[in-house]
């Protein structure tokens, strides 16, 4: 049974963090490690590690699980970890020593390809009424049902409940009032064994704020936001990436989605870049695929947004969407993907590199998946528009081929009602056809319209779209020339095609399939 260990990481040559003391502190005269006890605290020196690490502080004293302690900077007030797994006492106390996690059953675990798959979009807190891990976990049957392939959780860093997660989170630690460290990976665990993979999104743009104290040990933050564009960032790039290998490996998740904004800079190997070779190698000694998505404002919402604006239930469809549509679909021709590699010369992983895999450049995110992420803007999201509606934006973004992030507006996993049951469907039909679909997905998408009707065709496969209510007729033969198309799944029981002809009801989607 897998207990979570991990080996020395990269940089620091001891597992950081771990059990033995060290901290970047490259501002610091002297750095002491203050043991919370029952008595008096005790203090002991540290020393630097050295010249080929400038600026990180270690000791040799293994402190014991459970051990409460900070950092105390030129003989200050005792600081928190700023790699702190375990903040019992709130995000602004002491951290405590973390026991490894054990109890896992997913030892055999080889995640389904989530690059070119579809994700869920899950937010704890609000999923369902106790809002925990746990409570989760009884969601995870109906998602796999819906073939859907995994799980992007929602932010779940620890923050403070008062100043919300804005005022600075606490990259290593999880959120306790959703469970804990300990109850993430018991979600993790149960995934698995429901087939579905885990991909988090680490709170870059949140990780700086002023109440963390981060200033105190070096320059971690330049104006607010984390230093990976000015001089000296060594040692936050170590903490990032050293934040990131803890949840592949001690907390098992598939996937990371990355704010980009967040994460740039101006150095000559961009930090996303220099995180995805570290994920590769990463990949390669745990045996199997990591991905990492990248994202942020205006990124993977430009497809939903254009055909949002075709299905507006709030005035007239606008017309220029279909144009911004024939612009957006050379981007999703194919998924967009960043090659990366391991370059750990001299150091072989005990699998094969065919395990690693790199950054996906281009996904697609539905509204409601957008809603609480760090780069949102609070209250953009309009509410969903009306069922046949979100169905219809389903099956654009379903299809489009790049990785999809569903929100639970459009795939209500936690509604007992009948509408949600046949969106839970219509999305688990479309699964069926996206997969028959992206056999086709390095040929270009052609985007064709007749009336008030969108053809999107890739290969042998079509997504029709009368976005007006007004009900749809078209001739196949002039529109889509040289194949027979049959009808594979239709929004609405009354679509069919009689002849040539699509007959098609008002704002519905249906998905054809050439003959043959």
């Amino acid at each position: 049974m897998s207990t979570g260990a991990r080996p020395a990481q990269p940089g620091p040559m001891i597992s950081w963090p771990g059990t033995r003391p060290i901290v970047w502190a490259p501002h610091a005269r002297t750095v002491d490690v203050v043991v919370v006890g029952p008595g008096v605290p005790e203090r002991h020196a540290l020393r630097l590690v050295g010249a080929h690490k400038p600026g990180y502080w270690g000791g040799d004293t293994e402190m014991a699980y459970g051990t409460e302690f900070g950092w105390s900077i030129d003989g200050g007030t005792p600081l928190a970890d700023p790699t702190g797994t375990w903040f019992p006492d709130g995000v602004t106390g002491l951290s405590r020593v973390l026991e490894p996690l054990a109890g896992w059953t997913d030892d055999a675990w080889h995640p389904p390809d989530v690059r070119t798959g579809v994700l869920l979009h899950l937010d704890v807190a609000t999923a369902t009424p106790a809002g925990t891990f746990d409570a989760a976990v009884g969601l995870l049957p109906r998602v796999a049902a819906a073939g859907v392939r995994g799980v992007e959780l929602a932010p779940v860093c620890a923050y403070d409940d008062v100043a919300g997660p804005e005022a600075g989170v606490r990259l290593f630690a999880v959120h306790e009032p959703l469970g804990g460290v300990v109850g993430l990976a018991r979600f993790v665990d149960a995934a698995h064994a429901h087939g579905l993979a885990v991909v988090l999104t680490p709170p870059h743009r949140w990780a700086a704020g002023s109440r963390l104290g981060l200033d105190r040990f070096g320059p971690y933050a330049v104006d607010g936001r984390l230093n990976l564009a000015g001089s000296g960032n060594g040692g936050v790039r170590d903490w990032l990436t050293a934040d990131a290998d803890r949840w592949f490996r001690e907390l098992h998740v598939d996937g990371l989605s990355l704010d980009a904004d967040a994460l740039a800079g101006r150095s000559g190997v961009p930090y996303v870049a220099e995180l995805a070779a570290a994920t590769v190698g990463v990949s390669t000694d745990l045996g199997r695929p990591l991905t990492l998505f990248v994202d942020g404002p205006g990124r993977s919402d430009r497809l939903t947004r254009a055909v949002h604006r075709l299905l507006s239930p709030d005035g007239p469809p606008d017309p220029t969407a279909v144009d911004d549509l024939r612009q957006l679909s050379v981007l999703l021709t194919p998924a967009g993907r960043l090659s990366v590699r391991d370059d750990r010369r001299g150091r072989p992983g005990r699998h094969t590199a065919q395990h690693a895999t790199g950054t996906v450049g281009t996904i697609t995110r539905l509204p409601g998946a957008r809603r609480g992420m760090p780069w949102a803007t609070p209250g953009e999201d309009a509410p969903p528009p009306d069922l046949d509606a979100r169905a219809s934006l389903l099956a654009f973004a379903m299809l489009a081929g790049t990785p999809l992030v569903l929100d639970v507006d459009h795939l209500p996993v936690a509604d007992e009602s009948a509408d949600a049951a046949r969106l839970r469907a219509w999305c688990a039909t479309l699964a069926r056809a996206r997969a028959v679909a992206l056999a086709d997905l390095a040929l270009g998408l052609d985007l064709r319209s007749h009336g008030t009707t969108l053809l999107a065709r890739r290969g042998a496969s079509v997504l029709a779209l009368a976005w007006t209510a007004a009900p749809a007729s078209v001739p196949l033969d002039e529109v889509l020339p040289g194949r027979a198309w049959q009808l594979r799944a239709a929004w609405s029981p009354q679509a069919r095609v009689v002849g040539n002809r699509l007959q098609l009801p008002g704002r519905t989607t249906a998905v054809l399939r050439a003959r043959g």
